[in-house]
């Protein structure tokens, strides 16, 4: 009598998805700086520092600290950068609470600001009984800008926005309409709107600008009638998201009151990569003297293209004021643990020779 022969099925291997566990941090080191940064727990404090000098493991220890004294998880917020950062520091924290309680039960809330921005919008709009907010690709943006400049391309059509005559030729290209973009989102990065760019064009010289605020004026007002026609979720791009956080907040007294009592503790990793707008909604949540710390060093900020404003680091004290109204208190880390003495060295002896601070 013959064996049948196992089924298709039963020679396929059988494949199952294992997390890898996080890498933990090493401990705080004998630094007092280190040990004062972990265990602040009042008001605004600013902490600025090179690479290697700690700011992310005193970021890890400090959550980890607030947890370990009985505060919510969920009532901590730690915003970063980009997506990337955010899910690198998601992983530490955990790594590093999981060595201390043996399992996770709630993790802290690690966010971007737009992605922090995009919840409250989605939360609102749950509430309203609404769609929840869309967010805007790039791609898609492109494509309606370029509806909208093929319009005006067309020789036979009024050209009522007035771009310069230099610029017709290109205006049917792909890489105008990423410019026109670009311009736009940091326009809004920085709360500038149709008039005063045009304002902005006027007092720089720029012809450009002013016909870039009639366009813009122009790409809303579609969006706002795509909005109603098709009766779904308001469209949000990047720049406009976070602003439109700050401005619900704004509007909504008693939605904001909810938030700043809702977050106990409010951290900052990588400041000088934030823009205008994101500052301005930080100060709105954690503003008034709540305990905030953030982390930060202006001399690494790469991200100017993206609206990145490395002030942000130098005005905190200004901007972010204790209960009393006095300074924000600021620390610098001096001690680098990562780089030998010989590399130190040989950079100290170029950074000397380089302009700016």
């Amino acid at each position: 009598m013959s064996t049948p022969a196992p089924s298709a099925s039963a020679r396929r291997p059988a494949y199952r998805l294992v997390r890898r566990p996080a890498t933990a941090l090493p401990a705080l080191r004998a630094d007092e700086l280190q040990r004062y940064v972990s265990e602040h727990v009042d008001g605004p404090l600013l902490v600025v520092g090179g690479p290697g000098t700690g700011k992310t493991t005193m970021l890890v220890e400090a959550v980890a600290a607030r947890i370990a004294e009985g505060v919510d998880p969920e009532r901590i917020l730690i915003l970063t950068f980009g997506r990337r950062g955010a899910m690198a520091l998601r992983d530490r924290i955990e790594a590093r609470i999981a060595g201390d309680r043996g399992r996770i039960m709630h993790e802290p809330l690690v966010r971007t600001f737009h992605a922090y921005s995009y919840a409250l919008l989605r939360r609102a709009a749950a509430e309203r009984g609404e769609p929840s907010p869309r967010l805007l690709t790039g791609p898609e943006q492109d494509l309606i800008i370029r509806e909208l400049l093929a319009v005006v391309a067309d020789p036979e059509a009024p050209d009522a926005i007035g771009w310069p005559e230099g610029l017709r030729p290109a205006l049917p290209t792909r890489a105008f309409a990423q410019q026109l973009r670009d311009l736009m989102q940091r326009a809004a990065e920085r709360g500038i709107g149709p008039v005063e760019l045009a304002r902005l064009g006027e007092r720089l010289g720029r012809d450009d600008w002013p016909a870039a605020a009639r366009f813009l004026r122009e790409y809303v007002a579609v969006l706002a009638l795509r909005d109603v026609t098709t009766r779904g979720s308001t469209a949000y791009d990047p720049a406009e998201l976070v602003r439109a956080a700050s401005g619900l907040l704004a509007d909504d007294p008693e939605l904001l009151a909810a938030e700043r009592h809702r977050l106990a503790y409010v951290y900052v990793d990588e400041l000088a990569d934030t823009d205008p707008a994101q500052i301005d909604l930080l100060a709105q949540v954690a503003g008034g003297g709540k305990p905030l710390v953030a982390f930060g060093d202006p001399d690494a900020s790469i991200y100017g293209f993206r609206g990145a404003d490395p002030g942000a680091v130098s005005a905190f004290p200004a901007k972010f004021r204790t209960a009393s109204g006095a300074l924000a208190e600021a620390i610098t880390l001096h001690t680098n643990y990562r780089a030998g003495a010989s590399l130190l060295t040989a950079t100290s002896r170029v950074a000397r020779h380089m302009r700016g601070p």
